[in-house]
């Protein structure tokens, strides 16, 4: 599945039994258990990050993904990511190597928003390419990779 969702550009892929490559992937899933009624999956990952990189296969949907369940898992992913690290065994948090900057703290603020860097430098006094400046050294500080993944792990306190 890991191998079809890079081959698939990283965006969210949506297996059906039907499918040809999805479909055989579908089906061995459901021949290691035939309890399960399994005819759809959704899968999805995160790029290898400082903190990981993590793979994620919804199984047993109780009918076809769409576009929209394929949305709402992009979204969910950096936080769904952030989970699974948390509990993961010997899954200490990854501390920052120091605290945000108040205006990082303010960057963030406006990101978690949902700002573009052009509003946030208008709202901070700031030119667009000054904040995407900020972002850069936030993703790193927080070994993010993407705005959602930084809002995430901001909300989660790390």
């Amino acid at each position: 599945a890991q191998r079809l969702w890079r081959r698939g550009g990283g965006v969210p892929l949506l297996l059906q039994r039907g499918d040809d490559a999805g479909g055989a992937l579908v089906r061995r899933l459901a021949a290691l258990d035939p309890s399960l009624t399994l005819e759809h999956a959704l899968a999805h990952g995160s790029p290898a990050l400082p903190g990981g990189s993590t793979f994620f296969l919804l199984c047993g949907l109780p009918r076809p993904p769409g576009a929209r369940q394929a949305r709402f898992l992009e979204l969910l992913l950096p936080h769904m990511h952030l989970a699974l690290q948390r509990i993961s065994v010997g899954g200490e948090r990854r501390a920052a190597t120091r605290a945000l900057s108040p205006r990082e703290a303010e960057v963030l603020h406006w990101l978690r928003e949902g700002k573009s860097n052009d509003e946030i430098g208008q709202i901070l006094g700031i030119s667009g390419l000054t904040v995407k400046n900020h972002l850069q050294r936030l993703y790193k500080l927080l070994g993010v990779s993407n705005r959602a993944h930084a809002v995430a792990r901001g909300a989660a306190g790390v």
